[in-house]
């Protein structure tokens, strides 16, 4: 009986040691390479999550920068309206040949002024570059 017994016991550690090195190593390693996954997801997660809070701080920025834009744009259009009404109220032409004197001061007095704005906005613009 004990030999039978000694059998049993080393059948049973033969077992063990196959069932060890076929079935509980390779779930250790697969259990290794999950973990792996799963810290390169948490990473990438981690990742995207600061992109979308970037991306949405942009598209804030972008919304205030537009509704800004458009404002200033609507006043530049109140403006050309308010200059174009000039013009039509008024025959240039006429006016031109009545007074030249008159007429050459404003128009270089305007045309300076348009020139010194567009330096201003040139100068702005350039400093944005830099």
């Amino acid at each position: 009986m004990s030999k039978i017994l000694m059998g049993i016991i080393a059948a049973m550690g033969v077992g063990g040691y196959l069932y060890y090195h076929t079935a509980i190593v390779p779930m250790q390693n697969k259990l290794v390479e999950q973990t792996a996954v799963i810290l390169a997801q948490d990473l990438r997660d981690q990742e995207q999550k600061a992109t979308i809070v970037a991306i949405q701080d942009n598209m804030e920025k972008t919304v205030a920068a537009s509704a800004t834009l458009q404002k200033q744009n609507q006043q530049y259009e109140t403006q050309m309206k308010d200059y174009l009404d000039i013009f039509r109220r008024h025959n240039i032409a006429q006016l031109a040949s009545a007074k030249p004197g008159l007429m050459t001061t404003r128009v270089n007095k305007g045309t300076e002024k348009v020139f010194n704005e567009i330096e201003d906005i040139s100068k702005r613009i350039n400093s944005l570059n830099d």
